[in-house]
């Protein structure tokens, strides 16, 4: 009879016994079928075992682990809830954290003018397209002003074929830096990704595109008025030949 007391008394004492940490585990499979390999248990805490393996950290859920290994260790699931909920809120504020800066953050030489929200500091002035003087005088006179006008329309298409280039290549910065990659681990090897998208920048990418669409714009249009102007010439030589 003390005997079986006393195989009790050991029994109870062994169950009351603390798991001693690190515990090398090996292989562990959980129950949806991941592997760690080199898996060892280095603590735990309301919602699952901190375990090192062979491909770096990682948290465990209890309900994920193998039966045996889970019932080595206690389970509050209230405590797991509030530790949760814990995480989670703080989760939301990092995200929050880093979409503010992300947000706000700036390229070297993006400063914003008060004229114009989507505007660039280092954009050139767009082109204006002369309208066609007024001819006074004999041809020859009139020939000359027609051929600076044109010359003038020839310069400026030049301004305005720069402009569309510089344009272009801002739209393409903004776009292909607007939206940036962000990978938050929670310390135990698990890490989600997700894209953070800075609306400023994707605005300043269509006020670009515009600006270079206007650009072109008139660039037709000083083409069209360079031709309507050296067909003027043609018709007032003719008449000085006459």
């Amino acid at each position: 009879m003390k005997f079986i007391a006393w195989l009790l008394l050991a029994a109870t004492a062994s169950a009351a016994e603390p798991i001693k940490l690190p515990l090398d585990v090996g292989t562990l499979k959980t129950r949806d079928g991941k592997v760690y390999e080199g898996a060892k248990v280095t603590g735990s805490d309301a919602v699952g075992l901190k375990i090192t393996h062979a491909g770096g950290l990682a948290r465990v859920e209890y309900a994920r682990l193998p039966k045996d290994l889970a019932a080595k260790f206690p389970r509050d699931r209230e405590a797991a809830k509030e530790q949760l909920a814990r995480e989670a809120k703080d989760e939301a504020a990092h995200d929050r954290a880093v979409d503010k800066a992300i947000v706000e953050k700036k390229t070297p030489g993006e400063k914003t003018p008060a004229g114009d929200a989507d505007s660039d500091s280092s954009d050139t002035a767009d082109t204006a397209v002369e309208a066609k003087p007024v001819l006074k005088g004999d041809p020859e006179v009139k020939i000359a002003a027609l051929n600076g006008y044109i010359s003038r329309l020839e310069d400026g298409i030049v301004k305005a074929n720069n402009t569309v280039m510089d344009a272009n290549a801002k739209a393409s910065k903004y776009a292909s830096t607007a939206t940036t990659s962000v990978t938050r681990s929670n310390g135990y090897g698990d890490s989600t990704t997700r894209d953070v998208v800075n609306q400023t920048r994707l605005n300043r990418a269509a006020f670009q595109r515009k600006r270079a669409e206007r650009e072109q714009q008139k660039i037709v249009e000083a083409q069209r008025l360079i031709e309507d102007a050296k067909s003027q010439v043609e018709t007032l030589k003719s008449q000085m030949a006459e």
